[in-house]
């Protein structure tokens, strides 16, 4: 196994790319051969995914570069070269240089893909988690500067906070493997699931967000993973309700029914109020009142130190399953008018 630690990673990056006012320089040249063309396109991607607005197209064209590389029919770098203008001295010596090896070719291509995937399966209502893609081509670039003269069969990146990498871990392989398989660990899930549902339900409040994250995490470590329960029902239940019944009120009143002087809904006239109106989401199976209206006695008996029991909080279950948090989400984006680029139509004329 073959360990690249925090020290390193840093190092490696810290050099590798420099933004100015106006433009970006990077450490690799991409006329000198294959292998530092590579290079030097990562360190673009990587300068470029760190700019607080990001060029998509351009990322996806220099995406695109580095999946051709991985399939040498393509003969992307001598493309490359044939519209620099070079001697045909100089291009020679450029595509008889150092070439990408048959051990980093599919690193590459795996790495690359599952970047391309932010964009070849995102849609109109979530957002593109560029700390993550950030963060494994950081990893990728790291492993092609070591140049690994091996196979490997699985690859380890392990994050930190926002998504930051720390270390990576390459598990050796005895023969070529196609696709080697890359897995993603956090040191800590909370965080870690805080920026995929910041992409994933952009539309809910922040502390709608992390109250979900919080939520999600125990009910998979204690209720979903843990046959002994040993969170109370009642805890989880009322932390699940109440992002509802934020998020709804939210809705209400930016659907123009909110009552006139802007307070808060209770549940009972939450749920009326919902149904008078006709307020739906999307993404949901059931109708909103009847949501709400399912769990309206768990909120009272909830508030009112009732006992939560299992078969209650399978209700709640069952009614996340509807979408519930998705619909939520991508209603209160549909009412404020939020566009979330790139759209699905955008990234057609782009792929």
């Amino acid at each position: 196994m073959k360990i690249i630690t925090e020290t390193e990673i840093c190092e490696r990056i810290k050099f590798s790319y420099k933004i100015g006012e106006e433009s970006i320089s990077v450490a690799h040249s991409p006329y000198s051969n294959e292998y530092d063309f590579v290079l030097c396109t990562l360190e673009n991607i990587i300068a470029n995914l760190s700019l607080k607005k990001t060029n998509d197209r351009l990322i996806i064209d220099l995406l695109q570069i580095l999946s051709g590389i991985t399939n040498p029919e393509k003969n992307e770098y001598q493309l490359f070269l044939n519209t620099v203008r070079f001697s045909e001295e100089k291009k020679h010596s450029a595509l008889s240089g150092k070439r990408i090896t048959e051990y980093q070719n599919p690193i590459i291509k795996e790495f690359v893909n599952s970047c391309l995937g932010e964009y070849w399966f995102k849609s109109d209502d979530v957002l593109c988690n560029y700390t993550a893609m950030r963060s494994f081509l950081i990893g990728l670039y790291c492993i092609l500067m070591n140049d690994y003269e091996q196979y490997f069969s699985h690859i380890d990146l392990i994050a930190d906070l926002d998504d930051e990498l720390i270390e990576v871990k390459l598990f050796d392989a005895e023969a070529q493997i196609d696709i080697p398989i890359i897995m993603w660990h956090s040191t800590n899930k909370i965080e870690s699931k805080y920026t995929l549902y910041k992409a994933e339900y952009s539309g809910l409040e922040d502390e709608s967000i992390l109250d979900l994250v919080s939520a999600d995490v125990i009910e998979e470590e204690y209720y979903i993973n843990d046959e002994r329960f040993t969170i109370a029902p009642s805890i989880l239940m009322k932390q699940y309700l109440s992002i509802i019944e934020r998020e709804v009120n939210i809705i209400i009143t930016l659907s123009g029914c909110g009552n006139p002087d802007g307070s808060h809904l209770n549940w009972y006239d939450m749920k009326n109020r919902v149904r008078k109106r006709g307020i739906n989401i999307p993404f949901s199976s059931e109708k909103l009142y009847k949501i709400l209206d399912v769990l309206y006695k768990y909120r009272n008996d909830g508030m009112h130190g009732q006992t939560i029991t299992n078969s209650d909080y399978e209700e709640l279950r069952r009614c996340k399953g509807y979408g519930l948090f998705k619909g939520l989400s991508v209603k209160k984006l549909e009412l404020k008018g939020v566009v979330l680029h790139p759209t699905v139509d955008e990234l057609q004329e782009i792929l």
